[in-house]
């Protein structure tokens, strides 16, 4: 065996253009196949982060029932034993309580309803990006700034047209309690938003959370945790933990999947579509390994057909041939993993801004500015490996059998 072994390594060095060739031809494949994964990968978990953090966050606690039917009754108190349960996990990085409810504002004469999520501005920096969507005007003043003045509303910007109000203005807050009773309040208007949410964005409203528990009548309770994440592959994880501790409370975690639906499947369209073009991609690698590794057999028939005359056996010549293709294969997957990981990497430190009109249209709807980029994973090295070998392995047995029903005498007089 390692006599077969010696033969096949300095055979694939006797001709290094040959060997370099299909070599080459596997290290393309493997470090597209690599790339093409990655950079889905890097941009789909970057366009699931701009979602969470346009609205819902990676995760939310919440009662069962709440996201197909949220209202005030579904509600909860958010006490110091919960908060204790969330910040134990080290794998989360932030949590804000929230409320939602409906209600009108007025201003004068004019009234629009519209549907108020109070939250806790300092708490809220770490789940979403709502205080950088402000068009004019500031956000919710926080803390400190906030305790002992006027409650403030921040407004999306066509409720403002709508009401023919403008900031600074006071308007009055109508909105039924978790009593039932109808309660009204004056408040300030301090900015306008977009965040480019078309749902949230033709009635959203965003008032302090401290400021609507009393008006609402609902104490400490509140309507969900938003909570965050450092790695979004962690969500699972984090989801299932919650899961088990909030289970005596009559409380759920909710993922990002649940509460953002939308994007759930068009991920799912998206990732379809990749499948069908990988499966081609590789399909046509494995033709293009199959010529090389056929190229680099018959051109040695003449060869082969005096080595079967000399008296050496078919299976230990397609042996030999066999180990030579497999150092190709090693070597080319290798060189592979080695470009792809690198170039996966460089795109993954300088990710790629798309700017123009489409840059325009993302920033004028409030959403982050489009990138292309990469996430480095050893999952994706170890797949693209496996199906390059697989695919490799499949190309071999053509090359081989012609190795295997070779006639000496045929080989000699190859051509």
């Amino acid at each position: 065996m390692y006599l077969l072994i010696e033969i096949a390594w300095r055979s694939l060095w006797r001709n290094r253009r040959r060997s370099f060739l299909v070599i080459a031809a596997i290290t393309f494949a493997a470090s597209l196949t690599m790339i093409k994964m990655n950079v889905d990968n890097g941009t789909i978990s970057e366009a699931i982060n701009d979602a969470a953090r346009l609205s819902t966050g990676l995760i939310q606690i919440q009662k069962p029932g709440y996201v197909d039917n949220p209202t005030l009754q579904k509600s909860f108190v958010f006490s110091r034993k919960l908060r204790k349960l969330i910040d134990e996990n080290p794998l989360v990085s932030g949590s804000s309580p929230r409320i939602q409810a409906d209600g009108l504002v007025s201003y004068k004469d004019h009234s629009v309803g519209v549907m108020i999520m109070g939250i806790s501005p300092d708490q809220e920096r770490a789940i979403t990006d709502f205080q950088n969507k402000i068009s004019a005007g500031h956000f919710l003043s926080s803390g400190d700034d906030h305790r002992g003045k006027v409650p403030e509303i921040v407004l999306e910007y066509t409720l403002l047209r709508n009401l023919r109000a403008g900031i600074g203005d006071s308007v009055v807050v109508l909105c039924q309690g978790f009593d039932g009773v109808l309660n009204n309040m004056y408040a300030r208007i301090v900015g306008t938003f977009r965040t480019g949410s078309d749902e949230f964005d033709r009635m959203g409203a965003f008032m302090e959370i401290t400021d609507l528990q009393p008006f609402l009548s609902m104490d400490d309770r509140v309507n969900a945790v938003a909570i965050s994440v450092s790695n979004m592959d962690d969500v699972p994880e984090v989801t299932a933990q919650l899961n088990a501790v909030l289970k005596p409370t009559g409380l759920v975690a909710v993922p990002w999947q649940t509460l953002i639906p939308q994007m759930e499947q068009t991920l799912e369209f998206k990732q379809s579509g990749d499948f069908v073009f990988m499966i081609i991609l590789l399909v046509v690698v494995g033709f293009g390994i199959l010529n090389a590794v056929l190229m680099s057999v018959t051109e040695r028939f003449r060869e082969y057909g005096i080595v079967l005359s000399l008296g050496m056996q078919h299976e230990t010549l397609a042996a030999t041939a066999a180990l030579e293709i497999f150092f190709m294969i090693i070597i080319g997957i290798f060189c592979g993993n080695l470009l792809g990981v690198g170039i996966s990497y460089y795109i993954f430190a300088h990710p790629i801004v798309i700017g123009g009109n489409l840059a325009q249209i993302y920033e004028q709807y409030g959403f982050n500015v489009p990138v292309i980029t990469s996430a480095v994973s050893t999952g994706t090295s170890v797949l693209t490996s496996a199906a390059i070998l697989i695919i490799s392995f499949v190309s071999m047995f053509y090359p081989l059998w012609r190795v295997l029903r070779l006639e000496p005498l045929k080989g000699i007089r190859y051509t």
